[in-house]
């Protein structure tokens, strides 16, 4: 196999997959090095521990192997459920040690990736369970989970300010009230393109902490409005996110094309700060907008709901720009449970039902207009 010519060895190199055997091929000789280095380094995976950290800091500080980095993956867990652990009565002195040393070696970690030259896109994971140096899985009290995730995104904003990245996404985010990320408006010049965010959900939270106000505004993340970000994804993929006050009304993206929406609930009434003048402000160039099993909030049955037709019927007429529109699962109604968080509304009617799915049509019915009158 060393005696292959240049061209067979190349096409081996590039149909390998497996990171451990591309490592193994490298170390044949110096031709599978050079060939299989900028493969082997071009994405990086971080485990939630401080040995992977360090393994991290040390293939980012070698210029040979840093200059192949365009991809940083941290805390990747298929198939794996979130689910925040119970509170440990019995916390031992050396898991919080642990989880200083862990948080310690993070930061460090991610506020050196603005040395990566080629860096573009950066996907960070939270999960509320770590490794630690003896090998044992340590699951983390819900203070040391919020205490870690926001010294990891502060740390990743920080690097942003010199850092070449166009995108960033950051998963099983608890969204902690506004004045926990203040270093997000200090970042003026984003050089996001794309920016993803995954929320845990209402009932999550609730079961967690008791509280049903705990869910700050996801605005809090959103990068300061600027003409670099072309798509915004804010999702909750297990079940409904509701702030009481979202506080989007500041944020504009002239050059916004992409927009994904998952389980978010829309406010009551529209409102400067709400969802629903959120998505108006980025009309200019808003081409495609997707809302998955998304829902309008219901204060109480006394009040009237903000119905979906007339949501649908405002967008028709504002969103003029727009070429695709995908409506995945039932966009309905929520109310806010004492004992179970934000569950579906059930005393809408079939007229409503009816109304909202007509207005949908339409709607859907004039974007396919439009793109035959531009085709």
């Amino acid at each position: 196999m060393r005696d292959l010519p240049i061209e067979i060895i190349n096409a081996v190199v590039e149909n390998v997959s497996s990171t451990t055997v591309l490592l193994q091929l490298r170390c044949l000789n110096q031709t599978y090095r050079d060939l299989v280095t900028p493969i082997a380094f071009s994405k990086l995976h971080m485990k939630n521990s401080v040995q992977s950290a360090q393994n991290f800091q040390q293939i980012i500080t070698a210029a040979n192997l840093a200059i192949h980095v365009r991809d940083i993956v941290y805390d990747s867990r298929d198939d794996e459920c979130f689910q925040f652990p119970p509170e440990n009565i019995g916390e031992f002195l050396e898991d919080m040690l642990e989880v200083a040393d862990l948080e310690e070696a993070l930061t460090e970690a991610f506020c050196a990736i603005d040395t990566l030259p080629r860096l573009k896109r950066v996907a960070a994971s939270f999960w509320p369970s770590f490794v630690s140096q003896s090998g044992k899985e340590i699951r983390e009290s819900p203070f040391w989970f919020t205490s870690r995730q926001l010294s990891v995104i502060h740390a990743i904003y920080h690097a942003m300010k010199k850092s070449s990245m166009t995108s960033l996404s950051l998963n099983n985010v608890v969204m902690m009230p506004p004045s926990c990320y203040d270093f997000v408006s200090t970042l003026t010049n984003s050089p996001l393109s794309h920016l993803s965010l995954s929320i845990v959900p209402n009932a999550d939270i609730s079961a967690w902490s008791g509280s049903k106000n705990i869910n700050g505004s996801l605005g809090a993340l959103l990068p300061l409005s600027n003409p670099t970000l072309k798509s915004l994804a804010l999702c909750c993929p297990r079940g409904p996110y509701h702030s009481l006050e979202t506080q989007l009304s500041s944020f504009h993206y002239p050059s916004l094309e992409s927009l994904v929406l998952e389980n978010i609930v829309f406010d009551q009434a529209p409102s400067p700060d709400g969802v629903e003048e959120f998505v108006l402000r980025q009309k200019s160039c808003l081409r495609r907008l997707e809302l998955r099993s998304c829902a309008s909030y219901v204060p109480s049955p006394s009040f009237d709901a903000r119905l979906w037709s007339s949501i649908w019927q405002r967008w028709a007429d504002e969103l003029t720009s727009l070429r695709e529109l995908v409506v995945d699962g039932d966009s309905g109604y929520v109310v806010l449970d004492a004992d179970w968080g934000y569950v579906a509304y059930k005393t809408i009617s079939t007229i409503t039902a009816e109304g909202d799915s007509s207005s949908l049509q339409v709607f859907q019915d004039a974007i396919v207009s439009a793109c035959k009158v531009a085709a």
